[in-house]
């Protein structure tokens, strides 16, 4: 064969090779970032059957679709177990965290996108005076196992309160009932749709002051790949917040749930 023929040949055979790859690569879908949360804090996140809900992940769902990223919401256990996935990057992003010493080791957090007022509930006729956090040394507290309140309250309670740590709020309310604690301490928003939503409303409530105002982030595991595209959620989360549909999504699900 003419050798002329014989390098024509082959590279045709490179280039619908090679636009065959090209092809096939530009339509196999993109790996699905795993985005998940607490399993119990309403309206923001919570689970739903086997996923996780509310408005942190409606917010993150929102942000992903215009950065063409897919992305799954699986229930992925109790808090402490997300958190660890997150720091193993089995879990890519968490649709709504504090923001600690502990967890910034792990992750990457983006701008706050709203505010999570932080109460003291405790059982009705059993209420005790609360105005700065030196009025709980005397008293028994109960806290569901790898929550924060905030790095500043996190060291303080440490070093100075005394706390049980459970799974569930129904492990915790149980012991608010039953005297072994004093307060249950919680999202005030998740608190309050708990207690409508278990019928527990006569016998629970919140002290009139807050023990801290935290923000929520979403963050990213330093371990995935995600991490490059924090600028562009930043810029989203300020669109979002600019236009009103953080607050929006807030209110929608909190109605939903009450």
């Amino acid at each position: 064969m003419n050798k002329k023929y014989t390098v024509l040949i082959v590279l045709i055979v490179l280039i619908v090779g090679g636009f065959a790859a090209w092809k096939m690569n530009s339509t196999m879908p993109a790996k699905v970032a795993v985005a998940s949360g607490h399993p119990e804090w309403p309206p923001i996140m919570y689970q739903n059957g086997d996923v996780i809900d509310g408005a942190g992940p409606a917010l993150v769902k929102k942000i992903f679709a215009d950065l063409n990223i897919p992305v799954s919401f699986p229930a992925e256990g109790a808090w402490d177990q997300v958190q660890a996935k997150a720091k193993t990057g089995e879990v890519d992003v968490l649709v709504a965290a504090y923001k600690t010493d502990a967890r910034l080791e792990y992750m990457d957090y983006s701008e706050a996108y709203t505010v999570d007022p932080i109460a003291l509930f405790v059982a009705k006729g059993k209420e005790f005076t609360f105005t700065k956090w030196d009025d709980l040394l005397t008293k028994h507290g109960v806290a569901m196992t790898g929550d924060s309140y905030g790095q500043e309250f996190d060291t303080y309670s440490a070093e100075k309160l005394n706390f049980t740590h459970v799974a569930t709020t129904e492990e915790a309310l149980a012991l608010v009932a039953s005297g072994k604690a004093d307060y249950f301490i919680y999202s005030l928003y998740a608190g309050n749709v708990m207690l409508k939503n278990t019928k527990h409303t006569d016998q629970y409530q919140a002290l009139p002051k807050t023990v801290a105002d935290e923000s929520f982030y979403i963050t990213i595991s330093k371990k995935s790949p995600l991490v490059k595209y924090m600028p562009q959620i930043n810029a989203e989360i300020q669109k979002y917040k600019a236009d009103g549909t953080i607050d929006a999504l807030v209110a929608q699900y909190n109605a939903q749930l009450h």
